[in-house]
């Protein structure tokens, strides 16, 4: 009986306390992150371009199964491409905020030193994508090395190559990285090529009939 009582007394001190706690806690909801924690943010996003999965995951309803691709111009002029393999719906907001080090997300990126650069690799992309022909059954995968992109910026050194592929007509690229010193690869998930514009800012969808 007196356990009994030692524990009830127990349970009405920490119940009293935990009340005293939530009352004393300002309870606020926000809108978004930013709110609370500002961004530190050193870039502009000038595109992304994302991509639904097929196989929709049935734990989450589909909200992990997206991928993206996103370019973002520095402060100092030189700008940086992220992919991402795997994140949830609002992520891409914090992606620089985070970035790689961010364990909610597989992320890579390289950097590229200048508007030059920048507007090469679309170039590259484009002719990629022009260049690959799709075959109306057969999956057919080509891969371009397009690591001069790479030159004065931090990634110099390192094989960036563009990887193609098509489901029947439908044709996708997607970026491979190689660390130079280690070989260590990190692969994007696929793009609709003729999206690739989205990437760069633009809102025009290159022509399918090349």
């Amino acid at each position: 009986m007196r356990m009994k009582t030692i524990i009830l007394f127990i349970f009405l001190y920490v119940s009293t306390f935990l009340n005293a706690q939530v009352e004393d806690f300002e309870f606020k909801l926000y809108d978004t992150s930013e709110e609370i924690v500002p961004l530190r943010k050193t870039s502009q996003t000038i595109g992304k371009c994302c991509q639904l999965g097929k196989a929709m995951s049935k734990l989450t309803g589909g909200l992990s199964d997206v991928y993206l691709t996103q370019s973002e111009l520095n402060n100092d002029g030189s700008f940086t491409v992220f992919f991402v393999s795997m994140f949830t719906i609002g992520f891409d907001t914090e992606l620089t905020q985070f970035g790689l080090e961010n364990p909610t997300s597989k992320i890579s990126s390289f950097h590229l030193a200048n508007e030059e650069k920048f507007n090469l690799l679309q170039e590259l992309m484009i002719m990629g994508y022009k260049a690959f022909k799709a075959h109306p059954i057969m999956k057919r995968i080509k891969y371009i090395d397009i690591s001069q992109v790479l030159k004065g910026g931090k990634n110099e050194g390192d094989k960036l190559l563009l990887r193609f592929n098509n489901k029947k007509i439908v044709k996708y690229v997607s970026f491979q990285m190689f660390d130079s010193e280690t070989g260590f690869k990190t692969s994007g998930r696929p793009i609709f090529s003729k999206f690739i514009g989205q990437l760069f800012g633009s809102t025009e969808i290159i022509s399918t009939d090349h």
